[in-house]
């Protein structure tokens, strides 16, 4: 027996009503965050990776927020690396209002892979707590098809872990990307360094940042700009000058190896990968990059 055609399960109307009560729900109940769409700019097309990455428009929408006991996840872990936060929130949006006043505006951003819809990648600036949240997961149908539309998106986040991404100046609000930072060692300092100030590399004219200055083990921290075109590396021998206080300092050994935690076991694991890998050939499968001398 067919379907009677006196019920339609979904009119326009109808559909148009749900949508409008949705979107009021969350205007009601939800809180304004940013979405921060990720720009792909260099991709791995055999892993699938990303490897460069900018995160450098925002846009503010309005989310309901599921968590209403506190964070999901498992919270904070001590791990062989460290503390390690797994926060985890979940977001409702409306796709109407997400379709009109974001996605109309990222299909003229370039190197946005997906402008019509949320994105698995792209992150949530959650202001309550002021964090950055990673999109892991978009759900795209649930509620399942009432009246016959879908009318939410429900975004689920984790906690965003830097990995080397490039951001405009203002976007992240009091984020702050710190890039990768090296240790230079020198024999001689002529003058001082002052934290935050701007170096140029005597040989190629690579600029960096100070990060921080030991005297008495004769080193200095810099992070470069991470993405910028004048990024690489300083050569043995090269002569760095601040452009504020004006010191200057001879590299005569360097170390990539960035130890910041007491529990890691990076310089181990660099040095036993040197006995197996043989890093004279280019990797077929990334770059490994780090490495001291």
């Amino acid at each position: 027996m067919a379907k009677s055609t006196y019920f339609r399960h979904g009119t326009r109307n109808e559909q148009l009503l749900q949508q409008s009560l949705v979107d009021e729900f969350i205007n009601m109940f939800g809180q304004d965050v940013l979405y921060i769409p990720r720009k792909l700019i260099i991709k791995d097309d055999i892993l699938n990776e990303a490897l460069v990455s900018e995160f450098d428009d925002s846009f503010m929408m309005q989310a309901y927020l599921e968590n209403f006991e506190g964070f999901q996840g498992g919270g904070d872990i001590l791990s062989k690396f460290g503390i390690r936060s797994s926060d985890e929130i979940t977001l409702t949006i409306s796709r109407q209002l997400f379709e009109d006043f974001i996605s109309s505006q990222m299909f003229q951003i370039e190197f946005v892979e997906v402008p019509s819809r949320p994105q698995e990648g792209d992150l949530i600036y959650f202001p309550l707590s002021d964090n950055l949240f990673e999109i892991k997961f978009v759900e795209h149908e649930e509620p399942f098809y009432q009246f016959g539309k879908l009318f939410t998106y429900k975004l689920k986040c984790e906690l965003y872990e830097y990995q080397n991404e490039t951001t405009a100046d203002g976007t992240f609000q009091t984020q702050e990307d710190e890039g990768f930072v090296v240790k230079y060692y020198y024999t001689a300092i002529g003058g001082e360094p002052t934290i935050g100030e701007q170096v140029v590399g005597s040989i190629n004219g690579i600029t960096a940042f100070v990060n921080a200055w030991n005297e008495p083990q004769k080193y200095i921290e810099l992070r470069a700009p991470t993405g910028a075109s004048n990024q690489g590396t300083y050569l043995i021998g090269e002569t760095l000058t601040g452009q504020e206080s004006g010191f200057t300092i001879n590299i005569s050994s360097f170390d990539e190896l960035d130890i910041k935690d007491a529990y890691a076991d990076n310089s181990e694991f660099e040095k036993l990968g040197d006995d197996i890998l043989d890093f004279t050939e280019r990797n077929p499968f990334g770059e490994y990059g780090k490495r001291s001398t």
